[in-house]
């Protein structure tokens, strides 16, 4: 692998706090093979890239609808302006001329020199907090050469590496991209293996085999994570089924509660899509301590994230 190989990115966090010890760089790597109804990140979905309009940005200048070449764009009175995403080809044209940054490109290709280069930005705070480099995303272990590579000249700087994945790749890419990496967060969406196709588009039988080599054969530790969505996965029978399935791997340091929120929620209408969530409102934090309570009593140490 040489040292200009690439990786789709649709977004970098400097100084994060919430995904890994310490002061941290987050990259946010494009493509996942889920497609969880409640995703927060749909943008990162599809490997390729992708024009996001963010209509709060937006001043009707109507730039967009004069510029592109393919008529993609359109004003209509009674809803605005209307992407046709059947006809964009991704030419960036509207993205170029668009006065206010409405329209943005996800998804672009970094270098490892480049990467780095943003990485080093924030070295000084790595070193006073022991923080570093999570790659998240999507799902980071389709990228997986890249984050083998670009995690191995991170340790050489000293510096600790994270991966958040939900574990839904192939064997071969779980194994290379989890290589040189020293902390792992894994999701677990369900149990139920046709319920989680309900909830995913794909069942969990590939997910929990690299669970359980992650359990026994890669990291010495690793925390799992179970995102409470109301209405899917939220029963005291779902949470028994999982704490059950939990207590009995060997390696697992924590598990985190990851309550629903609809952060993500405006960005389904950038991207043309519908947010199938509806109205869903997030459970109230008594109900989450509840649950967290409920993981306790397996001797687990359960936290809220």
């Amino acid at each position: 692998m040489s040292a200009e190989s690439k990786a789709r990115i649709f977004n970098i966090e400097r100084f994060g706090t919430e995904d890994g010890p310490g002061i941290r760089t987050v990259i946010f790597l494009k493509g996942c093979g889920l497609k969880c109804l409640w995703c927060s990140n749909p943008e990162s979905q599809n490997i390729k890239p992708e024009i996001v309009f963010l209509e709060n940005a937006c001043i009707a200048c109507g730039k967009c609808v004069e510029v592109c070449p393919q008529k993609a764009v359109s004003l209509i009175a009674e809803y605005g302006y209307i992407t046709d995403h059947s006809k964009c080809d991704f030419c960036r044209t509207c993205v170029e001329n668009c006065l206010s940054n409405a329209r943005n490109e996800s998804g672009k290709l970094y270098t490892e020199n480049e990467l780095m280069e943003i990485v080093l930005k924030d070295a000084s705070y790595y070193d006073e907090s022991g923080g570093g480099v999570t790659f998240s995303g999507g799902e980071p272990l389709l990228q997986a050469e890249f984050i083998r590579s670009f995690s191995e000249k991170v340790k050489l700087r000293g510096y600790n590496t994270l991966v958040e994945t939900c574990g839904y790749v192939s064997a071969s890419n779980f194994r290379t991209g989890l290589s040189n990496v020293e902390y792992v967060y894994f999701d677990i969406k369900h149990m139920d293996p046709d319920i989680h196709k309900e909830l995913t588009g794909q069942t969990n039988e590939l997910i929990l085999q690299n669970l359980r080599f992650l359990d026994e054969e890669l990291v010495s530790e690793y925390s799992l994570r179970y995102p409470v969505i109301p209405q899917k996965n939220d029963t005291v029978d779902d949470l028994n089924r999982f704490f059950n399935f939990a207590v009995k791997l060997k390696r697992v340091k924590h598990v985190v509660l990851l309550p629903y929120h609809r952060l993500g929620a405006t960005k389904y209408n950038g991207l043309g899509r519908p947010y199938l969530m509806g109205d869903t409102e997030p459970l109230t934090r008594a109900d989450i301590v509840d649950l967290r309570d409920l993981g306790l009593s397996y001797e687990l140490d359960v936290l809220i994230g």
